[in-house]
């Protein structure tokens, strides 16, 4: 077998030596004949006109011929060299991912893969998009994985979610990327109890809720220093309502409680009844999560903040025993 092989090496190699000899010999040969034009007596021109003719005939010919076996061999090679893939994959593992996506799209445009190659490519044109920073581009190629392959779904899933999640550091992207890569991640975190990136994607859920939290707060607290009550109860009850499985909400609690009554006041309901019901449920809260809630006192809110809740807290108490009575 290996003596074999060594002989058919041998043939090549001299198959290729006659080949090269071959094509010298006729890319040489038209130079010889041609001569040298500007000695040519006018008697001889119509001998040196034949002669162009008939040498631009054999040009032809051979660039026909060379254009037809070498050409053509040359593209076989590109399509089906497994070379090509192996040069692509040792460039993507040296981080060379402009390079690699190069080739990569160049396999991909020429050949017909088996299912599984095809899928190992387009996965690679992803992680380099990914890798240069292309977020665009990468979510594509790992939205064509997800609809045809189940195998490697789980990782798939994770890096669209990555994509979504660092382009949501671009402001332009910031509102809509982030409510994407939460909904990705909690989609992962619920078909994929045992995911070895869970831990990953919880802290950047929690970051996410984090973040849009303070956002709302920021809003919640401007419509109450211009005393637009109504709109701060509004922000400071979605908060509740969104966050209170995540985090401490008993300031947003009091802000609110605040907000309805500075409203009441102003509409000159002298029974609080709205304010009542809010402060209740306030109290549920606070019996309920002994460790969670804090004595208002030791809350990080504004002294001026504290003193306005105990003022209506002593009011309400007033309201409720005068009722009673």
């Amino acid at each position: 077998m290996f003596k074999t092989n060594k002989t058919n090496k041998k043939k090549n190699i001299i198959k290729y030596i006659l080949i090269l000899i071959i094509f010298i010999i006729i890319i040489l040969i038209p130079y010889f004949l041609s001569g040298k034009g500007e000695y040519i007596n006018k008697n001889n021109m119509n001998k040196l006109n034949h002669k162009k003719i008939y040498l631009k005939k054999i040009n032809f010919f051979y660039y026909a011929l060379i254009k037809r076996f070498f050409l053509k061999k040359k593209k076989f090679i590109i399509m089906n060299h497994p070379s090509d893939i192996s040069e692509a994959e040792y460039l993507f593992k040296k981080k060379y991912y402009k390079k690699a996506l190069i080739h990569f799209n160049n396999i991909i445009n020429k050949s017909v893969f088996k299912k599984e190659l095809y899928y190992n490519i387009i996965k690679k044109i992803a992680l380099c998009h990914f890798y240069l920073k292309k977020y665009d581009l990468a979510i594509n190629f790992f939205k064509i994985l997800l609809k045809e392959d189940a195998e490697d779904a789980e990782e798939n899933i994770f890096n669209l979610g990555m994509c979504y999640y660092l382009q949501s550091n671009d402001y332009l992207f910031f509102q809509k990327t982030r409510i994407k890569y939460i909904k990705i991640f909690l989609f992962l975190r619920k078909n994929y109890p045992n995911s070895k990136y869970l831990p990953k994607i919880d802290k950047m859920i929690y970051n996410a809720f984090l973040t849009l939290k303070k956002k709302k707060e920021s809003i919640g607290m401007y419509y109450f220093n211009k005393k637009k009550y109504k709109s701060s109860i509004r922000v400071f009850k979605q908060i509740i309502n969104d966050y209170q499985d995540i985090f401490n909400i008993q300031k947003y609690y009091i802000y609110m409680i605040i907000s309805q009554y500075k409203v009441e006041k102003e509409n000159k309901n002298s029974s609080f009844e709205e304010t009542m019901k809010l402060h209740n449920t306030y109290l549920q809260f606070y019996l309920e999560n002994e460790n969670y809630f804090l004595d208002e006192i030791n809350l990080s809110l504004p002294s001026k903040i504290k003193k306005q809740f105990k003022k209506i807290e002593i009011h309400l108490i007033l309201i409720k025993q005068f009722i009673f009575n």
